[in-house]
């Protein structure tokens, strides 16, 4: 009985000497929402539990209620044949901005090429279905804009930093996968990679073929056919990327690819406003260096150590390059900070830059390193 008695002591005395404890500290019990927390008297957390996951679904649900009405359906129709038979493609598309009473949106280049028609189909409850005018496109950055005259889109995407991701962060892609059947759907990934090259062929002005590098992001969102052109998003619903495309080999699984806003908003704004994309034409015929014979390479005193760059075989008169005093024979190695490995890496590094910019390229002539720089004027071209 006397030990019973010890026990039920310690008991009460060790419950009563918490209580003093939680008062001598002012600790409380805060609950915030769902989750709860120990906090102490400054705000510092002390613990955290429950409802993680919750938390995270409600995010994505959240951001794809918030956007899920810019992303639309693109027809593009094509007429065919003497009989006027008609073919066309489904992609994705993004309302961006609503401006004099006329509604914009953007999708990819392939999506639109050819058409000669173009619908625009909102993802609403009476999947209202608009003919809309292409205001431009640009086969380089793989974006076309597009305009609905007279008519004012309820939702519009908010576009984000590409830049500001991080690897492992969570991305939605938004489009109509297969179809308008399929319109609406919402695959999840994460950030894979930042400004990855991947390298396509693309037709020229001219009607050529040419392999072209595009900068992308990489994810491993689901990215199917007719999702082209959609929005991927982060989990505050802003449009992270443009999607573009995928790998598609049956060894390769989760490599997908989109177009990051800090590349498309300029396109964007050059469509809108010229219906052209405005480069600078440089005015030169170039080679990569490891196409150049030993024998001209010997002639221009080009160091045998000097394995990348782009090799002036041509310079027009009156052009930029002349004006900045590019010769023959020079081999460009950098524009700004960019190593220009070969032409292609050239084009897209000079197509970044615009009106009034100031250019400065690297190049080796007759052995020695040059920088010359000159301020950039738009002209007419190839």
């Amino acid at each position: 009985m006397k030990m019973l008695t010890t026990i039920i002591i310690t008991v009460i005395t060790t419950i009563a000497t918490l209580f003093v404890l939680m008062w001598w500290f002012d600790y409380e019990l805060a609950e915030q929402g769902d989750r709860r927390f120990l906090v102490a008297p400054a705000g510092d957390v002390i613990n955290v539990t429950e409802r993680e996951v919750i938390h995270h679904e409600e995010a994505q649900m959240d951001a794809i209620d918030g956007v899920a009405e810019a992303i639309v359906g693109i027809i593009a129709i094509t007429h065919v044949g003497p009989v006027g038979a008609t073919s066309s493609g489904t992609g994705s598309g993004i309302v961006y901005a609503v401006r004099d009473g006329n509604t914009y949106i953007v999708t990819n280049e392939h999506v639109v090429e050819g058409g000669t028609q173009l619908e625009v189909v909102f993802n609403d409850e009476h999947q209202t279905r608009l003919p809309a005018r292409l205001i431009g496109m640009d086969v380089y950055t793989d974006i076309a804009v597009m305009r609905i005259e007279n008519f004012e889109a309820n939702v519009i995407a908010n576009f984000g930093h590409t830049e500001d991701l991080r690897i492992g962060q969570t991305v939605i892609a938004i489009g109509n996968p297969l179809g308008l059947e399929f319109a609406g759907s919402a695959t999840m990934g994460v950030v894979s990679g930042h400004d990855r090259s991947v390298t396509i062929p693309i037709m020229t002005t001219s009607g050529g073929m040419q392999d072209w590098a595009m900068t992308v992001l990489q994810t491993d969102t689901a990215i199917n056919p007719g999702n082209s052109g959609g929005a991927l998003i982060n989990l505050a619903g802003e449009v992270v990327g443009i999607n573009s495309m995928k790998v598609a080999q049956s060894a390769v699984e989760g490599m997908s690819f989109s177009i990051p806003t800090y590349i498309a908003l300029p396109i964007i704004e050059d469509l809108e406003a010229h219906g052209v994309v405005t480069r600078p034409i440089l005015g030169v015929s170039l080679f990569n260096l490891s196409a150049v014979p030993d024998v001209t390479r010997t002639q221009m005193n080009i160091p045998s150590e000097l394995r990348h760059g782009v090799f002036v075989n041509d310079v027009m008169v009156d052009s930029l390059a002349a004006s900045m005093g590019i010769l023959v024979g020079d081999v460009v190695i950098k524009i700004g900070d960019i190593d220009i490995v070969d032409t292609s890496v050239f084009r897209q590094a000079l197509f970044t830059y615009r009106e009034g910019d100031t250019m400065t390229l690297a190049v080796v002539r007759g052995g020695y390193l040059y920088e010359l720089s000159v301020r950039v004027v738009i002209g007419e071209g190839d």
